[in-house]
């Protein structure tokens, strides 16, 4: 089997084209990863590269291990030779080795989010900063922008223009002294320091830089400034950098990812060799054309047009219904009337997507209710458990002496006497002996030091430091279920050390501190899959279910002022509907609790760009629902081209302030002109063309209109 046999003319193309900059459109569903993994097959199998000579780049340790898998079957043994995996797994390599090769004592330990929080909140105390004037969560904010940026200490001080900035460098200097004195780093830091090691020691670049003689990296439009220029530091010696991604599908903005990485791709490269991946695999016609012309309306893209042979299809389903519990029992009914229907298809074959995870709440009581099984991605995570993260805890303060956060969280538990003042006093000996902290702590020490295979070693240091105990001393409910995922975490490093041979407690540790929300996502059980559109990237499923269809919610009201997030909010769209194979309902809600208040919602804008012809629409009247066909449906330019271009419309003088014709304003879609009015009174409704949010039904009760003309 060669590793191009199956693909069509432009992915072969894309797998076998020569050496040199390479930029791969890849449109939704269109074979991205088999294209990926069939480029590095033949490099390996018809160019003799060496495996350890490629470094692939994916998004997320799932699609790492997938891709490996694949590689398994193409290349034999050879594929664990590759460099594969995430920026932050390659980037804590790099720096391991170079660790082991000046001779460091102790390992790594990597932060979390809490770990970092818990850091700052220290700094600010020790820098006397009140936690009342400056919110800890919104400093680390900070400073995670400033290392997604690539920016040190130093340089993000230098660009400090008012007090607050200048107070958030001053934490930001202190705490990264910190990390660095407990041998600690944290994301952004798995990024930056390889860079800071590059560009301060040449010859350690060269020696990267010839090492690797191919550089590939997938969903190029989601990397950040720093991942870009650890990204361009490596592959600026052979140039044969392989960038995979579409510009349409970029929807991390808000943590750092910059469209114009991928668009300006040619800038940087002006030799580059651009090929267009636009047959889609995955979705019917219909869907695909919905999709299509959600996207179109976006001007940071770079042009192409996906098309599919797959079967038409059925209609796409918008559903309007009255609240959020109605939202919810509808989208069942659907669900339910799909399983009815196919009997081949279980629980696992759909997806409820939401833009927030606040949506999820009322999913939930609706699920327990009707006894559906449901898995939430990016709830609660197994390792997010307090007694998981005090397990994880005590095996750094075995692997890293100097972690005073880990070694802070669990030095009292159980109780040992040993409060914040007994600490800070050790901590403060420590540090002028010059000696770990977990040296100062003898006694403690003296119960964590233990040997054997891994998962042994877990659970005799947690049975002899007394934390099982503790947790068995309760006798609760609660505690026999800590008890239980205690020994679940024991069972999950022995089957990490069966799967990695001669694996330590770091690696192990790096597993743990790397994995996602999406890594842990089991697509073979068979429950109903709940999630963010942002955690479905990557993911598709044969039914998609989208909740919260309404201005304010999906666009999000953040996005209104700012065009580039309103693209990005459209982008999220496009992917959320591109999850889809062969079935996607869309919802909204007339009404919605938000922040305890109920408000009236319209329906978003995203609706009225999905071609008539592609849509049944189910709109809500009071108690029942009324089905109409595309026929029925008012053309948005029809309507915008009569309201913006007759005059004579604004000039009627009727008494009724809410008259066909009538001129409004509303704080969000801005002016329109009334086209048609129904009821009287407190029931009235009105149907208003808005010259930029489109054709929006409203219940003046509700709806925040001015009559402005």
């Amino acid at each position: 089997m060669t590793p191009y046999e199956g693909l069509n003319p432009v992915q072969k193309e894309a797998v076998t084209s020569g050496d040199g900059p390479l930029l791969i459109l890849a449109g939704a569903g269109s074979g991205k990863t088999r294209v990926l993994t069939a480029r590095i097959a033949w490099l390996v199998r018809e160019m003799n590269v060496a495996p350890q000579s490629i470094l692939a780049v994916t998004f997320t340790n799932k699609a790492a291990g997938e891709m490996r898998e694949r590689l398994r079957r193409l290349i034999g043994p050879q594929a664990a030779r590759l460099w594969l995996g995430t920026f932050h797994s390659l980037g804590l390599r790099i720096l391991r080795e170079e660790l082991r090769t000046a001779g460091a004592t102790h390992d790594i330990t990597v932060y979390n989010d809490d770990d970092q929080l818990a850091l700052i909140r220290q700094v600010m105390a020790e820098l006397e900063i009140s936690d009342k004037t400056l919110a800890p969560k919104a400093v680390l904010a900070q400073i995670n922008e400033a290392k997604n940026e690539a920016l040190s200490p130093a340089e993000f001080q230098s660009k400090s223009r008012h007090f607050l900035a200048e107070r958030i460098g001053r934490i930001y200097s202190h705490y990264q002294r910190r990390l660095h004195e407990m041998n600690c780093m944290d994301f952004g830091d798995l990024i930056c320091e390889p860079i800071r090691l590059l560009r301060q020691n040449p010859a350690m670049l060269k020696a990267y830089q010839e090492r690797f003689s191919h550089v590939l990296v997938d969903e190029y439009q989601d990397t950040n400034r720093a991942q870009y220029l650890f990204t361009n530091l490596l592959a600026s010696g052979t140039r044969n950098l392989m960038a995979v991604g579409d510009p349409d599908q970029s929807i991390y903005g808000w943590r750092g990812a910059d469209i114009n990485n991928i668009l300006d791709f040619e800038k940087d490269y002006p030799d580059t060799a651009l090929l267009r991946l636009e047959e889609n695999y995955r979705s019917t016609k219909k869907i695909l054309a919905a999709a299509n012309a959600v996207i179109e309306k976006n001007e940071k893209r770079l042009k192409k047009t996906l098309w599919t042979a797959n079967e038409d299809g059925a209609l796409l389903v918008y559903e309007e219904t009255r609240d959020e519990y109605h939202e919810v029992r509808a989208v069942l009914a659907r669900l339910k009337a799909s399983l009815d229907t196919d009997g081949g298809l279980g629980y696992r074959d759909f997806a409820v997507f939401y833009r927030t995870n606040a949506q999820s709440r009322v999913f939930e009581e609706e699920l327990i209710r009707e006894g559906i099984p449901y898995t939430i991605v990016g709830g609660v995570r197994f390792y997010d458990r307090k007694e998981i993260r005090d397990a994880i805890a005590y095996l750094r303060c075995v692997t890293n002496p100097n972690d005073m956060i880990s070694l802070q969280r669990v030095v009292n538990t159980p109780a040992r006497g040993v409060g914040k003042v007994t600490f800070d006093k050790v901590r403060e000996l420590a540090s002028e002996a010059g000696v770990p902290l977990l040296d100062a702590f003898s006694a403690f020490r003296s119960g964590i030091e233990t040997g054997g295979a891994l998962h042994e070693l877990t659970l005799k240091l947690l049975e002899d430091s007394g934390y099982m105990q503790m947790w068995q001393a309760e006798a609760t409910e609660e505690a026999a279920e800590r008890i239980e995922n205690i020994f679940e975490f024991v069972s999950a490093i022995k089957d990490f050390e069966a799967a990695n041979e001669g694996a330590t407690l770091s690696d192990f540790l790096d597993h743990v501190a790397l994995i996602s929300d999406v890594d842990s996502y089991n697509e073979d059980a068979d429950h109903l899959t709940l999630m963010t559109i942002h955690s479905a990237k990557g993911l598709e499923f044969k039914g998609v279910l989208i909740a919260g269809m309404e201005e304010g919610l999906f666009p999000h009201t953040r996005s209104f002022d700012d065009p580039d997030s309103l693209e990005e909010e459209r982008r999220l769209c496009y992917v959320g509907m591109t999850r889809a194979r062969e079935k996607l309902f869309l919802f909204s809600a007339r009404t919605r609790s938000v922040y305890g208040e109920t408000k009236s919602r319209t329906c978003s804008r995203f609706i009225d760009d999905i071609p008539a012809e592609c849509l049944s629409v189910i709109e809500c009247e009071q108690e029942s629902r009324r089905v109409f066909t595309f026929e029925d449906r008012p053309s948005r330019q029809s309507t915008l081209a009569a309201a913006h271009g007759n005059e004579q419309v604004y000039q009627d003088n009727h008494s009724d302030p809410w008259r066909v014709g009538a001129m409004v304003k509303h704080p969000n879609f801005g002016v329109g002109v009334i086209k048609e009015k129904t009821g009287n009174g407190p029931d009235a409704k009105v149907i208003v063309s808005f010259k930029d949010a489109g054709v929006k039904k409203l219940a003046l009760r509700y709806a925040i209109l001015e009559v402005v003309a």
